[in-house]
């Protein structure tokens, strides 16, 4: 019974420590049908970790919810809009990751992807340098990039710690 505990106990450490995309929101451009937002929604649900998808035809928002423990990229919601022939704006995440760097060049680093972000703040005035080195939770814009690229800047809105 104790090893079942403790093998129990582990595997929940090491989904707590996990980090991951928690929520994606994309603006895509040129979805003009519903076949077109259907195609979206299907490319989405695609990637493995994706829980919900919502698209809203009218504004192009599409809202995606990720299942704990993922280790979907940014690349392939990016590469799932740009497949079906449109292109998108600016995402805003809810990311866990780890924040690693100095207070003046800040980075976090999503775990289980090659997910990388220098963070700027949306505002100034933000200190975020006691949470270097721990497991945090960001609520930013990652800037719109060329097709099949990634920004490598996240400007964060907040960073708290993880929970």
């Amino acid at each position: 019974m104790k090893k079942i505990f403790a093998l129990g106990f582990l595997a929940f450490s090491a989904i707590a420590a996990h980090a991951e995309y928690e929520q994606v929101y994309l603006t895509v451009f040129g979805m003009d049908c519903a076949p077109c937002a259907h195609a979206i929604h299907v490319s989405m649900k695609g990637i493995q970790g994706v829980s919900t998808v919502d698209v809203d035809l009218n504004t192009g928002l599409v809202s995606i919810k990720l299942a704990p423990g993922n280790n979907a990229a940014m690349r392939q919601f990016n590469e799932a809009v740009e497949k079906n022939g449109f292109t998108h704006k600016d995402a805003n995440l809810i990311v866990r990751g780890q924040l690693s760097g100095s207070s003046q060049a800040p980075f976090l680093e999503v775990t289980g992807t090659k997910d990388r972000y220098a963070l700027t703040p949306l505002s100034a005035g933000t200190d975020i340098s006691a949470l270097l080195g721990k497991t945090v939770v960001v609520d930013g814009t990652l800037p719109q990039s060329g097709k099949g690229k990634v920004s490598d800047t996240l400007r964060y809105k907040s960073v708290t710690e993880a929970k």
